[in-house]
């Protein structure tokens, strides 16, 4: 029976944290697969890492992981570099994206893709998001797809796995440790060829949202010229 890994990074979110695990836990019992739910607490300063501990203890499969330094990326390395599974996933801790697309994403890596992405701009796809968030997520896509001519429509959809072979050989080669980390995976395993499947995802936009718009933008321009400059990409 394939090992689940499904990775949820958070950072001060006290108020929604216990009633996602419990959604979730209660989806994976379902999939006839053996799972773990790990909590990749990276820095929080509320009573997020008091809740994680205690849901720990509640919930037979869920783990609690305590990081000290702060990005999405970071806790994903450092999570799935101390597990042995078949499968590694991760998803945002608000559940923008349907879960029910997890048992599909699950099974797109086990029948022998190295990396499956949600997209929440396919055209089976069902997006709800501000039409200012949707505008600079597009201009983030055109400028990717400009700079390295990828075929990949949607790199920041939080709603990814990947396998073995992705975590052994791709993602140490991975620096950014925030929200660039997802489209450095991507065009790093694109350019070297591994099988990437997206998947059209149900996906509503969390309006809590702590994302500074503004500092992403940012560090994601400052890591396509990055990578652009990077012979190896």
């Amino acid at each position: 029976m394939s090992k689940i890994l499904l990775v949820l990074p958070v950072y001060n979110e006290e108020r929604i944290l216990e009633n996602s695990i419990k959604i979730l836990d209660g989806y994976m019992k379902n999939i006839k697969n053996n799972y773990k739910i790990v909590i990749a607490n990276n820095a929080s300063t509320d009573k997020t890492k008091e809740i994680a501990d205690r849901l720990s203890k509640k919930y037979k499969n869920v783990e609690a992981i305590h990081l000290k330094i702060k990005g999405r990326g970071y806790a994903l390395k450092e999570a799935w570099k101390r597990y042995n599974a078949n499968v590694y996933a991760y998803c945002d801790i608000d559940l923008a994206t349907d879960i029910k697309h997890l048992e599909p994403l699950f099974n797109e890596v086990l029948n022998g893709n190295d990396i499956v992405i949600g997209n929440r701009y396919m055209k089976e796809s069902n997006t709800r998001r501000t039409l200012k968030r949707l505008i600079l997520s597009k201009g983030y896509t055109f400028l990717i797809r400009i700079f390295f001519h990828t075929r990949i429509t949607d790199f920041q959809c939080g709603f990814k796995a990947v396998n073995k072979k992705i975590v052994k050989e791709i993602i140490p080669k991975i620096i950014d440790k925030g929200w660039f980390f997802d489209s450095e995976l991507i065009l790093i395993a694109e350019k070297n060829k591994y099988k990437i499947k997206q998947l059209p995802v149900k996906w509503n936009e969390n309006k809590g949202s702590k994302v500074d718009i503004i500092k992403t933008i940012y560090y994601d321009l400052y890591g396509l010229i990055r990578l652009r400059n990077n012979k190896s990409i």
